[in-house]
């Protein structure tokens, strides 16, 4: 795995410098129009170097494309403009799991009771 994963990064490192070059031909305008996408393709980057952990048949998957950080940059994009669908997997994560009660404020009549084991008449 790891020599995938190592495959992957060299990938996705080629595209990433192979994008910073292009973007310096462009002009002032231009990269002002792309910002949200200059932005996708670095936290993208980012994440794939420091924070995604990929199992072998992803990296597998991912290696067959020849610039894979720019179809996860346009998959990315497609999704993020679909606000309604990320927010549905967002709340539907959250409402799932339920693990961030203590990172923020209770209500405290809306929470579920905490169940005390097991009780016999």
């Amino acid at each position: 795995m790891e020599d995938l994963n190592a495959k992957l990064q060299e990938k996705v490192k080629d595209d990433y410098m192979t994008y910073i070059a292009e973007l310096m031909t462009k002009g002032k305008e231009e990269l002002i129009r792309l910002c949200e996408e200059i932005s996708a393709v670095r936290k993208i980057y980012k994440a794939l170097k420091y924070d995604v952990l990929m199992e072998n048949h992803q990296l597998e998957y991912l290696l067959r494309f020849k610039h894979p950080l720019m179809v996860l940059k346009d998959q990315c994009l497609i999704t993020e403009n679909d606000l309604s669908y990320a927010l549905e997997t967002l709340i539907s994560d959250i409402c799932d799991k339920k693990d961030i009660e203590q990172d923020y404020p209770m209500e405290d009549d809306l929470t579920e009771p905490k169940q005390e084991g097991v009780r016999m008449c």
